[in-house]
């Protein structure tokens, strides 16, 4: 499947107002749809209901909308769905903006992403909205001013949309069961939605695995992650993904010998280090200078912010430079 790099930064809003850098917590949903464009089409028809024209592929593309005014407006994530050859023309545009709280901005900012990607493509589009937190999708759902008679409505993907999937389904779904896991993690019987995740891993190539699980566990709070190492650690799950288990086995062989919170503590880290090396080798073996500075860093907020820009590097040289800055 044909893909490109997605243009992802910091961003101003309609008032050119900074915005903070985004989270892991606010990046993870954007990773799946990077890593398989293809879930946004998933998205927008299995579960918005959406009917889609015919398409062959579905390619990130540029997600900033320059106006005449000095100030630039940048969407979460643009996915383009296309016509086969010869053309490949464009179908349809889907803009995805992740939305972890209440904004009035985006009521102004969404309909001119909007209005921007439908000139842009010459083809219908769409704006999906994330949101995991109830509150902030009814908010999103809300008909918004635009015109009389005429409000904006966007489509939002709130956590009653989004189906907890049985494990069998979700090997057969994995991008979907990632998802549901993102969105039902922390809720009520969530770990149940974690672990099918979990399983689909092995459906995945292991560095999507490797980068998938950490996303997973990133987006966790803490009660939710304690379940989920107590149940490994007194055998009542264990994780299929070999990555995971690798993530987790070295913190309790570390746990044996400095105590558990501490081995815990240098387990995630050994296995973020090896889910940068495994993103980093992608594009070819590592010079042992570069496997040096990977096994030198014990910031895991380092590592992690490090394994989605590898996600996202294009060639050898790219990951040589991401990591130099180590």
């Amino acid at each position: 499947m044909a893909r490109v790099d997605s243009r992802c930064c910091a961003r101003h809003g309609p008032r050119n107002r900074r915005r903070p850098v985004p989270s892991l917590d606010h990046e993870a949903p954007l990773v799946l749809l990077r890593e398989e464009p293809t879930l946004a089409a998933t998205v927008l028809r299995d579960l918005l209901g959406v009917e889609l024209p015919a398409f062959a592929t579905a390619e990130l593309t540029d997600a900033g909308f320059t106006q005449v005014v000095p100030a630039e407006l940048r969407a979460d994530l643009v996915v383009e769905l296309r016509g086969g050859p010869p053309d490949r023309a464009p179908v349809m545009g889907i803009i995805v903006e992740r939305q972890r709280a209440r904004d009035d901005d985006k009521e102004y900012a969404w309909p001119l992403y909007l209005a921007a990607l439908r000139a842009r493509l010459r083809c219908p589009a769409c704006l999906v909205v994330v949101a995991t937190d109830d509150a902030v999708a009814r908010w999103a759902a809300r008909p918004m001013a635009f015109q009389p008679g005429a409000p904006f409505v966007p489509l939002v993907l709130g956590p009653d949309r989004v189906p907890r999937l049985a494990p069998e389904q979700a090997v057969q779904e994995p991008w979907l069961a990632l998802l549901a896991a993102l969105v039902h993690g922390n809720r009520p019987d969530g770990a149940d939605a974690v672990r099918a995740a979990c399983a689909a891993l092995s459906a995945l190539p292991a560095s999507q695995a490797s980068l998938c699980y950490d996303l997973i566990y990133a987006s966790l709070n803490e009660v939710a992650r304690r379940v989920l190492e107590d149940e490994m650690q007194t055998g009542k799950y264990e994780y299929q993904s070999e990555f995971a288990r690798r993530y987790f086995g070295e913190g309790r062989e570390q746990g044996r010998e400095q105590g558990r919170v501490e081995g815990a503590e240098v387990g995630r880290q050994e296995g973020a280090r090896a889910m940068v090396l495994a993103l980093a080798e992608r594009h070819g073996p590592l010079a042992d200078d570069l496997r040096l500075r990977i096994a030198g860093c014990t910031d895991l907020d380092v590592l992690r912010a490090l394994a989605l820009d590898l996600a996202r590097a294009s060639d050898a040289a790219a990951v040589a430079a991401l990591l130099a800055r180590l």
